[in-house]
């Protein structure tokens, strides 16, 4: 190993040395002059001559500190020579490789690249151009794994009656062609039962996208079941279901607007929230009058269930499904909500919640071509099988592309996790300090 010497200025900077030096050999020495070379200066490259010590060069990076790197010279044929000096620069690149994976986890979080800017100002001064750049020429290299033949699959359960006997029917359903892969009844639907109809109707190893409910207990099972095969998605309508459980039967215009608007998150329901906005402006005018605004409400939410089943209606003529928003309209929108959230009932407010919690598990069906974003499949499956039951965001294309790519890497588990925190990366540059 280096030998190392010490003097009163830098005996408490041994670990730090010793760690970057631990590569090289006793024939190199750390002077107490600071400079990095060996102790015998090694052969002239040109004409074999034994060379001299001859001084350093200086390497300053500006905000980290400087190495003194040694220099030789041959007495024979004059000509110099340097030191290796690739542990600095490998030092450098172990910091500024930490700095552009801390990028890759801000913007997975949606952090702006000003945002990102004015955080590095509490760590290293990193310019917004400077992380604009360095993040996308990161990006550009990063290879994240295609899944190809993807198996996608739905779940869901039902719990009929036979007799006074409750049973728990199990369901998979293929996604492409909508056939039925498994479909059995059991006495009880512990997670136990779950995984072992799992693993015996489907194949393990490979990798699956399966649609579920939010029962709490499914991203255990299936992670268990799956592993690093798994692609969950939550349903969307379920979503929706519990939306509108969460607001009143009997609701305010400015409650059924609200209720739009956390719909409008996933589903295009502009049109009723701009009728719902022209009903409530023309509601200013009548509010004083308790009676007469009662008469109004009524007749209000009687006009606004009219126009809600015309455009039912218009959607059934054409064949039409009820249209998805964008992955970033569908986040704009989810912003605009979290912008007013301390203004909403505490429902709400937990509502929102959960949506930003499983934010990733709602929008996976972007990332894969012809994935579905419901249960929708399988719920018509089960009501013609079994009737009686009851049962600002990204500023270009490329900023859309790497936002998916990042969502990839993610769930594939890419995003690089710290080998050594920002302190003790900076602490390796104490010995070097300006």
């Amino acid at each position: 190993m280096v030998i190392i010497n010490l003097t009163l200025n830098n005996l408490s900077e041994l670990p730090a040395l010793s760690y970057l030096f631990d590569s090289y050999s006793n024939d190199y020495e750390y002077t107490t002059r600071g400079i990095f070379r060996r102790k015998i200066p090694p052969a002239c490259p040109i004409c074999s001559a034994p060379m001299v010590h001859n001084g350093y060069n200086l390497y300053i990076k500006k905000g980290l500190g400087k190495i003194s790197i040694g220099r030789y010279k041959c007495q024979n044929c004059g000509s110099t020579d340097e030191e290796d000096h690739s542990f600095w620069e490998g030092l450098k690149t172990l910091l500024f490789d930490s700095f552009n994976n801390f990028f890759q986890v801000l913007r997975y979080h949606n952090v702006s690249y000003d945002g990102i800017s004015d955080i590095m100002g509490f760590i290293f001064p990193r310019s917004r151009s400077t992380i604009f750049r360095t993040f996308n020429e990161e990006m550009e290299q990063e290879n994240v794994p295609i899944l190809e033949n993807i198996h996608m699959v739905h779940y869901d359960e039902q719990h009929p009656k036979e007799g006074r006997c409750q049973k728990y029917r199990l369901t998979l359903l293929d996604a492409k062609t909508q056939r039925t892969i498994a479909d059995e009844l059991f006495e009880d639907k512990s997670s136990e039962t779950i995984k072992t109809f799992l693993r015996k109707n489907l194949d393990t190893s490979e990798p699956v996208f399966i649609v579920t409910d939010f029962d709490k207990r499914y991203p255990d099972i299936l992670k268990e079941v799956f592993g690093d095969k798994l692609v969950h998605q939550y349903c969307l309508m379920h979503l929706n279901k519990l939306i509108v459980s969460d607001f009143p039967k009997k609701t305010t215009i400015e409650q059924e607007l609200l209720k739009y608007r956390l719909l409008n998150i996933f589903y295009n329901r502009e049109n009723e929230i701009k009728f719902l906005e022209e009903i409530l402006s023309e509601e200013l005018n009548v509010i004083m009058n308790e009676e007469k605004h009662q008469e109004w409400s009524i007749k209000a939410k009687k006009e606004f269930n009219r126009f809600r089943y015309k455009l039912k209606l218009e959607r059934r003529r054409k064949k039409e499904n009820l249209p998805l928003n964008s992955l970033e309209k569908a986040k704009y929108n989810f912003n605009k909500l979290m912008e007013n959230i301390r203004t909403y009932d505490e429902v709400i407010q937990k509502r929102l919640w959960m949506i930003n919690k499983h934010w990733l598990n709602l929008t996976l069906f972007h990332y894969l071509p012809g994935a579905p974003a419901t249960n929708n499949p399988i719920e018509s499956y089960y009501s013609k099988s079994l009737k009686t039951d009851n049962k600002k965001q990204f500023r270009n294309d490329k900023g859309i592309e790497n936002q998916i790519k990042l969502t990839q890497m993610r769930r594939l588990n890419l995003l690089k996790k710290p080998q050594k925190s920002f302190l003790e990366l900076f602490r390796l540059f104490t010995p070097f300090k300006l």
